[in-house]
């Protein structure tokens, strides 16, 4: 009974062996062997799993040191000392879940080759799936395990097959240029937007209504006056329809009208609607995607594109495609699908085929015109005087018929001065001339109640 009181217990230190003791020998090879332990099990998931797997034995023991007060083997001294190593332990863990490669999801046919049976494949509910003339199913022979395996392919595109192979130069091969894709809405389209018609945009003293009618005529007679630049007659091969069309301007020019190779509204849905105005009056003006042809055909044309309308003439339809896959380069406006695969169909056709390039006949080189005069019938000739007979003088023969007076000549239309583009006249068929000379003829169009001066 030397120092302490009847009946206390006797202090116990947990986890602090007599020195030499057994215990104080053992601990630390069975702490660390179970940290080197841990390890090794992580080396199965690379780096990220040895740091993981360490990182959770590390928390156990930060664990065990928090709640004890110590782990003297692994330096834990004190409740602080585990309240860090239990943080470090966490970032450890959070490290190696980082680092560890993802999981592969095991697929149907994986699962059957290891179960030994086959796998079912459930349809594809998407609305996308590819159709069967898209992808093609190939079967495998089966495993050893009795499971069949199967793969799909995606069949080639037979448009991208032919463009690839096209020779750098042709139309063919810049149809891999464009960009494929939805047409845009109508939505604040008017022949307005693309400026005022046949703007002499290359500034060389002539609309380019003129430039194209030099060029895509032939025997043609030019206005006096005009510098060379206006056309009044001359012959068309009309490239739609491979019919000759006479052109005069003086008897009505509705018979050949120049045409938009890319149609201004088929340009405004594939990109022209956000263009600046320059460029648009630009592109309506460009002879490149201009073409003189007959009336008829341009109307049955409209604004359609290489998918809803072809050249009746098919001798044609390559320099015509050509020359709307070169519009559609040089301006940069996309194509639908289906317009490329006819692009593609129809350039297949003549592979060596090059895209043309905009060209502007020059002023003059061609006779002025001159106004024909109407020729006037001649006089009949009298009838010969009968031959003197033996016979007694017959009666004296009535005398001829006065001749005919000359047809008188048709009178040509009066013209009248000063008159205003645009502005209602009458009769219909009446020529005037503006303040600056330039011809008018009061005609009718579609939608119009009242004829209007329109260039002649």
């Amino acid at each position: 009974m030397s120092g302490l009181a009847y009946g206390s217990a006797a202090p116990v230190v947990a986890d602090t062996p007599t020195r030499g003791s057994a215990g104080s020998r053992t601990a630390p090879w069975w702490g660390w062997g179970g940290f080197a332990g841990c390890a090794l099990l992580g080396l199965t998931s690379g780096l990220g799993g040895v740091i993981g797997f360490a990182g959770v034995f590390a928390f156990v023991v930060a664990l065990v040191a928090l709640v004890r007060g110590h782990v003297r083997w692994a330096h834990l001294p004190g409740r602080a000392a585990g309240a860090i190593a239990l943080v470090a332990a966490v970032v450890a863990v959070s490290v190696g879940s980082a680092l560890s490669p993802a999981t592969a999801p095991v697929s149907a046919s994986t699962s059957a080759d290891q179960s030994g049976a086959p796998a079912s494949r459930a349809p594809d509910p998407s609305p996308m799936a590819p159709s069967a003339d898209s992808t093609s199913t190939t079967t495998v022979a089966p495993s050893p395990t009795g499971a069949t395996t199967t793969t799909s392919a995606t069949a080639p595109d037979p448009e991208l097959e032919a463009v690839s192979a096209a020779h750098p130069g042709t139309a063919l091969a810049l149809v891999g240029t464009l960009v494929v894709k939805g047409r845009g809405p109508m939505t604040g389209y008017s022949r307005a937007a693309f400026g005022p018609a046949w703007t002499d945009t290359d500034r060389n003293g002539c609309d380019q209504r003129n430039d194209t009618l030099r060029r895509d005529l032939r025997a043609v007679t030019l206005k006096a006056g005009t510098n060379g630049c206006a056309v009044m007659t001359g012959t068309l091969t009309d490239p739609y329809t491979a019919a000759t069309i006479s052109f005069s301007r003086t008897a009505g020019a509705s018979a050949v009208q120049i045409d938009h190779v890319v149609a201004l509204a088929d340009a405004w849905v594939k990109g022209a609607a956000g263009w600046p105005q320059s460029e648009r009056t630009a592109f309506a003006n460009d002879t490149l995607n201009l073409l003189a042809v007959s009336g008829s055909a341009n109307a049955a044309k409209g604004s359609g594109d290489a998918a809803t309308w072809l050249p009746r003439n098919t001798a044609y339809r390559c320099s015509y495609v050509a020359r709307q896959v070169a519009v559609k380069a040089k301006y940069h406006l996309s194509v639908t699908s289906a317009e490329r695969a006819a692009m593609v169909r129809v350039l297949s056709t003549c592979a060596t085929t090059t895209p043309p390039t905009a060209t502007v006949a020059k002023l003059g080189g061609a006779p002025l015109y001159a106004v024909p005069t109407p020729k006037t019938s001649p006089s009949p000739a009298a009838p010969p005087a009968p031959k003197p007979t033996s016979k007694p003088a017959p009666k004296p023969a009535p005398a001829p018929p006065p001749a005919p007076k000359p047809a008188p000549k048709p009178a040509s239309p009066a013209t009248v001065q000063g008159v205003h583009p645009g502005a209602f006249c009458a009769p219909q068929g009446a020529l005037g001339y503006t303040v600056k000379g330039t011809l008018m003829r009061c005609t009718f169009k579609s939608g119009d109640i009242r004829a209007r001066w329109r260039s002649a």
